[in-house]
């Protein structure tokens, strides 16, 4: 993986890495993920989950991945379709098998696609997720594009990502604990301590809460709302497409 910064690589550069490094460390992802987090990325994707329209009852979610955000939209909708959508068939391989364990699998299917170009209708769904997925799209803005093509007018779409408190104290140790904790704790685990290297510098690289709200906005979002959650550490972006 290159060692220059993530903001001078080029969009083929970035994705070809993204698609290298989550190929392989998906054995490892789920218990990474809780461990790093002190699984809280649980609650956060439940909340995700709760901020979804009652009466939704097509949901895309979007760089699915090995399926957590879709099986909790599930479990949560249970008279609801789900389509998770991603460009890593491994991870989704991974998706399927935990999908079947839990009996969902009349309830979810798992789509190969591109963000940036959905291979879906307009209008299609009530609402739209994606999980700590948008920081590794290139084209950030092609990708909240198309998540609002697909949903329907008046349909949702939800973002989470991770990204630095306000508060100066966690900020100044949450970037100690992403640049020297993480590498460390994801190659021991995961056997790759690149990867670990490039997923703490695609939170660092990644817009601020207000930034990604103003891109909500010159999408065509209506009702756009942010919630802080963990001390800010992960917040969650909503918009209503019109």
């Amino acid at each position: 993986m290159k060692s220059t910064p993530l903001k001078t690589w080029t969009p083929d550069e970035r994705i070809t890495a993204v698609k290298t490094i989550f190929n392989t460390i998906t054995p490892h992802y789920d218990l990474l993920n809780r461990i790093m987090s002190g699984r809280r990325d649980v609650a956060w994707r439940k909340f995700a989950v709760k901020r979804i329209p009652l009466n939704a009852n097509k949901i895309l979610d979007l760089a699915t991945g090995t399926g957590d955000l879709a099986i909790a939209i599930a479990e949560g909708f249970p008279n609801a379709r789900i389509t998770g959508a991603d460009f890593v068939e491994k991870m989704m391989r991974v998706a399927r098998v935990k999908t079947e364990s839990r009996h969902l699998s009349d309830k979810i299917d798992y789509v190969a696609a591109d963000a940036t170009k959905l291979p879906f209708e307009s209008g299609e769904f009530d609402a739209a997720t994606i999980a700590f997925g948008l920081r590794n799209i290139p084209d950030r803005l092609a990708a909240l594009q198309e998540m609002r093509r697909v949903v329907k007018p008046g349909g949702k779409v939800i973002t989470l990502e991770m990204t630095f408190p306000r508060n100066l104290r966690l900020r100044n140790f949450f970037k100690w604990y992403l640049n020297h904790m993480i590498p460390i704790l994801g190659g021991m685990i995961s056997g790759s301590r690149d990867a670990y290297r490039y997923l703490p510098d695609s939170i660092q690289d990644f817009l601020t809460p207000d930034q990604l709200s103003d891109l909500f906005e010159s999408v065509g979002f209506k009702s756009i709302k942010t919630f802080p959650l963990t001390f800010g550490l992960t917040y969650l972006h909503e918009g209503i497409a019109e």
